[in-house]
């Protein structure tokens, strides 16, 4: 026999038992919060020391506390001892870095894998969802329908959460189906998730059939309506919503109330928005947030009411946070800047919290800074894509950011992915301003994909060159076909739509002109050779 036979990988995993004394040392000691103490303990003991019970203690509380770094320190130990983990550490190992979002060391150690549990599955599952792999979530649910395994509630939930997010509403129906198959629908997680993915793929008949064939609801689920509706701005269902909720005895939460706040303000309530505020703290006692704040001074914002919207976030003493920056910032765009300035002036928000990021094909102003109304300048960056944004101003700078500012947007071809993992990932508030259509008023970049993305949407008009209503479009002077092309008003002017549509036919006149005097002349230098023969000397 061969010496390979007597490796310690080999025997170490059944020859453990003598060694349950310091696994039991390591379960207390893990108990007790004193996991970095166990981990140091681990670190002293031989390759034939430590027993599988003490790797599954250490990692399932790296997984409970969010340890990861500690976690990998155990994985570490593993492979530097030649220790080779059964199944049941393995799936600890893939749960530990899918929560970790580290999914290519997850993946690694997943497709390894001799057979695969439902909660191997599950977690890589989560875990793409987690990282916006929405497809592969999809691909790795449909490759485990494969197997004999059947999924739970905690398959079909980020299942459901990837088919909202894809909007992919006949997918969604087809894992429905096999929801239902499976016996779920009675399931609070599954029909929660479901209501959610109706809502986003606005299929509003579907997310209210299985709310209203559910046995039972809590909170949740009215809340993951009322906010479904609350997102398309259909807030008179999100107020009808509100009172069936409490007539049926359910007390809204913060996030409820989120709904409702966010509702008024897209439909301009600002009085029924400030009793709906009152009503949450008065009444249900909710300690408001710095979002219930941002959806409050969105709402002043937009009816006009700036300095309302200042005096009500610093009364809350909420100007600190991100979310409120950029409702302010939001405000008071074409509005009132001065009190952008008021607020550096008072140190609640610094400068340097704040990066506007512009396309380097525009050239006509300075790369290194941007002028705003009142004369206040900020650091600008000239970038050909957003997604190397991050790397070139630094992760630390970075991390400091609460506002970017994105100016000639629709010249990004990446502006999509950039604005949803800056909102959803990073925290960051995004003030996106672009040219939605081009001169022929076809859609111009990218800039109507983000408006699922966003918030809010301000459409902002000039006013029209010729007779001075409001100008919904531009009209290109020149009679360059080109669809990017960079100048200012001796190229463009602001019209209104009857200008616009006269415009174009003066312009395809002029066009047609200058092609017929074109053609004449081409036509003439053709033929003065031919003239000049006939012309005796």
């Amino acid at each position: 026999m061969s010496y390979s036979a007597f490796r310690p990988s080999v025997l170490h995993n059944y020859l453990h038992y003598p060694y349950s004394g310091f696994a039991k040392e390591v379960k207390n000691l893990c108990i007790s919060g004193r996991l970095k103490e166990a981990i140091q303990k681990l670190w002293r003991k031989g390759p034939l020391m430590v027993s599988s019970d003490s790797y599954a203690s250490l990692l399932q509380e790296c997984i409970n506390l969010k340890a990861f770094k500690l976690g990998r320190m155990v994985h570490a130990h593993m492979v530097v001892n030649g220790f080779s983990p059964d199944q049941y550490l393995r799936t600890k190992l893939v749960i530990l870095y899918t929560k970790n979002r580290d999914l290519r060391t997850a993946h690694q150690l997943f497709i390894r894998m001799e057979e695969r549990s439902l909660v191997s599955w599950n977690s890589m599952i989560s875990g793409y969802v987690q990282i916006s792999r929405f497809e592969k979530a999809l691909e790795l649910f449909f490759n485990m329908q494969l197997s004999s395994l059947v999924p739970d509630q905690f398959t079909f939930a980020p299942v459901f959460r990837a088919c909202a997010q894809l909007a992919m509403l006949e997918q969604g129906r087809r894992i429905h189906a096999i929801s239902i198959k499976r016996e779920t629908k009675d399931n609070l997680v599954i029909a929660t998730a479901l209501i959610d993915m109706y809502c986003k793929c606005s299929s509003y008949e579907d997310a209210r059939l299985v709310f209203d064939r559910m046995h039972e609801r809590n909170v949740i689920t009215w809340t993951a309506l009322i906010v479904g509706y609350g997102q398309h701005g259909r807030g008179g269902e999100v107020f009808k919503l509100f009172r069936e909720m409490v007539d049926a005895g359910f007390k809204p939460n913060y996030i409820t109330f989120l709904a409702i706040l966010c509702a008024c303000s897209h439909r301009g309530l600002v009085n029924e928005g400030l009793e709906y505020f009152d009503l949450m703290v008065q009444h249900y006692k909710i300690r408001p947030r710095a979002e219930h704040c941002s959806a409050i001074v969105d709402l002043l914002g937009r009816a006009g009411r700036v300095n309302e919207a200042f005096e009500f976030a610093e009364r809350l003493a909420f100007l600190d946070h991100s979310v409120i920056w950029g409702a302010l910032l939001n405000a008071c765009l074409w509005r009132d800047v001065s009190v952008v300035r008021e607020m550096m002036r008072i140190n609640r928000v610094k400068k340097e919290s704040v990066a506007v990021i512009k396309s380097d094909k525009d050239n006509r102003y300075g790369l290194n800074s941007i002028v705003t109304h009142d004369g206040e300048k900020m650091s600008c960056w000239a970038m050909a894509d957003l997604l190397t944004f991050k790397t070139k101003l630094g992760f630390d700078a970075y991390s400091k950011l609460d506002v970017i500012g994105i100016d000639e947007a629709q010249f990004f071809g990446d502006l999509y992915d950039f604005c949803r993992m800056a909102a959803d990932y990073d925290g960051k508030t995004l003030i996106v301003a672009g040219l939605d259509g081009d001169y022929l008023r076809k859609s111009f970049g990218s800039m109507l994909d983000i408006i699922p993305l966003a918030d809010s949407v301000t459409k902002l008009t000039a006013s029209c060159e010729l007779c001075g209503k409001k100008a919904f479009f531009t009209l290109r002077k020149t009679g360059d076909t080109q669809k990017e092309l960079i100048g200012g008003a001796d190229i463009y002017m602001p019209v209104c739509r009857q200008h616009y549509v006269s415009g174009q036919v003066v312009i395809e006149a002029a066009r047609n002109v200058l092609e017929s005097q074109q053609i004449q002349e081409d036509v003439y230098l053709e033929a003065a050779p031919l003239s000049s023969q006939l012309v005796p000397s």
